[in-house]
């Protein structure tokens, strides 16, 4: 079973992703602020987060965790909070079906960093680079 949890994670990631614009959007056409919208979602997020760190069992390793690793996670987290805003902020002028999509294009993004800053343990292939510019063609079109 293990063997297919992290695929079954990453549906639950895709359905949760898709999902979550819609109601998004629904908030900011009642009226709700974009900041403020953005702001909720990551205070739900962290309180989700924080019940998951506690209950897992796999909170009390604190001491484990490296100075650099605790570094890249807060980049990660200011990446994100970022995002959500942006993401917030866009849906708030924009059509859903539309800056759903467009904001899709991370994989370009994300294909690119992987190149430039992960070399040693990222290996990119010509399937991968084909993938992502199909995902770009794809989005591009839908706009």
């Amino acid at each position: 079973m293990s063997r297919w949890r992290g695929q079954m994670e990453a549906v639950l990631s895709s359905i949760c992703f898709g999902i979550a614009p819609i109601f998004a959007k629904k908030g900011l056409m009642s009226g709700l602020n974009p900041f403020y919208g953005a702001t909720i979602a990551n205070a739900t997020a962290l309180a989700i987060m924080i019940f998951f760190f506690f209950f897992s069992g796999r909170g009390m390793r604190l001491e484990s965790v490296k100075r650099n690793g605790l570094f890249l996670a807060i980049l990660s987290g200011i990446c994100n909070s970022i995002a959500l805003i942006s993401f917030f902020g866009a849906l708030s002028i924009g059509k859903v079906a539309l800056v759903v999509p467009i904001s899709c294009i991370y994989p370009l993004f994300t294909m690119l960093g992987a190149y430039l800053f992960m070399k040693e343990s990222e290996f990119i292939d010509h399937f991968t680079v084909m993938g992502t510019f199909l995902i770009v063609i794809g989005i591009i079109l839908t706009i």
